[in-house]
């Protein structure tokens, strides 16, 4: 289940019991600006025209809001989409219904906001729920939470405190659910992989200081041009050493290096 939606539902349960990565970069930063954009808008529009029912109902409370995203998840026939970030309490331990609905073969693709996984109980549940299916990718700064369930159902914070969503609305099949879908593919694709297995970067392999200021610039979207100017290489110095670091990390584009840092531990 996606942390952050939860924390009311599991309370109340309780009280009863350069180069073509240079072109993906820069497209990855717009598409999360595309995207915070989006989100913006879809949430103004759910407020206009929040009703009981049809195609956008908003849930008011916290312990509702927690209820809805139990429910959407539960009710799932094939594939849930989400996106995790703060805020929220705790996580728990690792949810008893995603890994039922993992198991029935529901597939479960989640991104992480990078600050979701800072918090150490999220990193162990997010790599057990990996080990049994979820597929799930992190993103440095994530627009807002989301969950996506058959591609027919949505729910999408309106509100929130520095511990809880407050509001939040359900949208059902529309032009605006439609748009969300595209805001989580254009993030989905440019995430960096998250993995269960054994880190690459472990041990003797663990980077310099003056790696974790080239992956630092990676993060931050900066060109090669950019790192052998701040770096003091030339550029074509800064593109070896990115590639080889790229390689080491074991994805595909520089942007993702940068996420893949984040998630290690390196930045």
């Amino acid at each position: 289940m996606l942390p952050g939606y939860t924390e009311a539902l599991e309370r109340t349960q309780a009280d009863g019991r350069e180069t073509r990565d240079s072109s993906v970069t820069e497209r990855a930063v717009q598409a999360q600006v595309e995207a915070r954009e989006a989100v913006a808008s879809v949430a103004k529009a759910a407020k206009a025209q929040s009703g009981s029912g049809g195609v956008l109902q908003v849930v008011n409370g916290a312990k509702r809001v927690g209820w809805a995203a139990y429910e959407l998840q539960r009710n799932a026939s094939h594939l849930v989409q989400g996106v995790a970030k703060p805020p929220y309490i705790t996580t728990g331990p690792l949810d008893s219904l995603e890994s039922r609905k993992l198991a029935e073969g529901v597939e479960f693709q989640v991104l992480y906001d990078r600050s979701a996984l800072a918090r150490p109980p999220q990193l162990e549940i997010t790599s057990k729920l990996v080990a049994l299916g979820e597929q799930a990718r992190v993103i440095h700064v994530a627009p807002t939470k989301l969950i996506v369930v058959d591609n027919e159902i949505a729910l999408l914070p309106l509100t929130a405190s520095e511990t809880s969503v407050e509001s939040a609305v359900v949208i059902r099949s529309s032009a605006m659910l439609g748009a969300l879908a595209r805001i989580f593919e254009d993030l989905w694709r440019f995430a960096a992989p998250f993995s269960a297995d054994q880190d690459p970067m472990i041990g003797d392999n663990q980077p310099s200081e003056e790696e974790r200021w080239i992956l630092s610039l990676l993060a931050s979207g900066a060109t090669d041009d950019t790192i052998g100017r701040l770096m003091g290489f030339s550029a074509r110095t800064a593109h070896r050493r990115v590639r080889e670091l790229i390689a080491r990390l074991g994805v595909e584009t520089r942007f993702q290096a940068g996420m893949q840092a984040v998630k290690l531990g390196w930045l």
